[in-house]
């Protein structure tokens, strides 16, 4: 597979998730552009325990949902599911 395309972007863990990473944060290479969808199923390979968890992406701190288009990213936040009012 070729590298073409790949582009290291900190990834960061919170709640719950950091039980499934065992890390607060690290650095992955990403095949961008991609859907969010798509983001998801490149971090499910890299740590497949999340594929089983719910919680919600941040890309660059703007909350991201299944087929929205994620060009480049900086960083991108997996947080678990809240509610708020």
């Amino acid at each position: 597979m070729s590298d073409q395309g790949l582009t290291g972007v900190r990834i960061r863990y919170f709640g719950p998730l950091l039980d499934v990473t065992g890390t607060p944060q690290e650095t992955v290479s990403l095949r961008l552009p991609d859907t969010v969808a798509g983001v998801n199923r490149q971090l499910w390979q890299h740590r497949p325990g999340l594929a089983g968890v719910d919680y919600r992406l941040a890309v660059d701190e703007t909350l991201r949902e299944g087929e929205e288009a994620v060009a480049t990213a900086r960083e991108i936040a997996l947080l678990p599911p809240f509610s708020g009012g």
